[in-house]
């Protein structure tokens, strides 16, 4: 097994499908890094727009860019041939919509020293953005350390693709991602795969802050919640058949992962998906809609009856948290960059424009 040097060189990988609209934000989010060892190696994945000319033509600013390009096969086989053609200890992958804080890789390298040569993946939160780089939410602020294989199986805390940093000869032992996804028409969780693959053998390390801007946009993969499902259906398959003392636990995850993407679509208006998940969701899971209905009922109730007591009794209400474990949590209907356009240089303002996705 091959060491990192002190300051080891990162690939940062972006598959780019039709993403002239935000590619130019999220590459200066990444030539914004304080950390600047790097190769940048953008993937044109085919694009039937710009992307290609765009990215060559930032590439004379930044001369650690370098442009490869393929027939479209999707974002699993732009990534792996970004990463085949790295020279990285770590792979660093990003999404060409998706944008970085400018620590988010020194953090990360800081978080990874806690193991013996630095052998492992480091994640950290993330704040969602939409198609303008404004925050509407946050990710949960979990705080999975070290082995995390059976936390990750319940619930996809990393939760997008433009998070982890990885190393190179880890992923390529694993098989990289699962381009098979897309061919069975379940595109959408090749990153979560690969991601229980490394945690069956490696540490994963936490920096607790949220550096990562994951765009949600109309139309892009994450939104389509019937793929994402079936995608996920697919992954957990063959974890149930060698860990089916786990399988309690990995239904119960379908089953929030389902409600999320219902509730998602519901509150987007995207009845199209909602016409496709709520049967889904009564055939499946009829006992468990009963069960958290009940239990969701029982803690609004808690909560009204508490806020009432208190106001009763004059006693203060409590104010929303605005820090965890020492982080700013992300305030809806703020810019992303605002996170840190006091502390590092602007990004190209290209976010007001939305993303093409495969």
């Amino acid at each position: 097994m091959t060491t990192p040097s002190a300051r080891p060189l990162i690939s940062v990988v972006i598959p780019a499908y039709n993403a002239e609209k935000t590619l130019l934000e999220t590459l200066a989010s990444i030539s914004n890094q304080t950390y600047d060892k790097l190769e940048i190696l953008v993937v044109d994945d085919g694009s039937r727009d710009g992307t290609f000319d765009l990215a060559r033509g930032y590439g004379r600013t930044d001369h650690r860019v370098r442009v490869l390009s393929q027939e479209n096969g999707g974002v699993a086989r732009a990534r792996n041939h970004g990463i085949r053609e790295a020279s990285g200890f770590y792979i660093a992958p990003v999404d060409a919509d998706d944008i970085w804080h400018p620590e988010k890789i020194e953090l990360q390298l800081q978080a990874l020293r806690k193991f013996p040569d630095g052998y492992g993946v480091a994640y950290n939160w993330y704040a969602a953005i939409d198609e303008n780089g404004i925050i509407f939410g946050h990710s949960r602020p979990v705080m999975h350390e070290g082995n995390i294989f059976e936390p990750l199986l319940r619930e996809n805390f990393i939760g997008n693709g433009s998070t982890p940093l990885m190393p190179r000869a880890e992923i390529l032992r694993c098989g990289g991602y699962d381009a098979g996804l897309r061919d069975s028409g379940a595109e959408g969780c090749e990153d979560l795969k690969l991601y229980l693959a490394l945690a069956e053998t490696l540490p994963f390390a936490l920096v607790p802050d949220f550096l990562t801007g994951y765009r949600f946009t109309r139309g892009n993969m994450s939104s389509n919640g019937y793929r994402m499902l079936k995608s996920h259906a697919l992954v957990m398959a063959p974890i149930i058949a060698r860990y089916p003392q786990l399988t309690r636990d990995i239904r119960t995850a379908q089953f929030h992962t389902t409600h999320w993407y219902f509730n998602k679509a519901l509150t987007d208006g995207d009845y199209v998906q909602v016409k496709k998940l709520a049967p889904m969701m009564a055939r499946q899971y009829p006992a468990q809609l009963i069960i958290h209905s009940v239990q969701q009922s029982w803690r609004k109730a808690k909560r009204h009856g508490i806020l009432i007591a208190k106001r009763l009794l004059g006693k203060p209400l409590p104010r929303p948290r605005t820090r965890v474990a020492g982080a700013a949590i992300p305030q809806t209907g703020t810019a992303f960059s605002d996170r840190f356009g006091s502390a590092g240089p602007e990004l190209s303002p290209t976010s007001s424009q939305v993303a093409g996705h495969e």
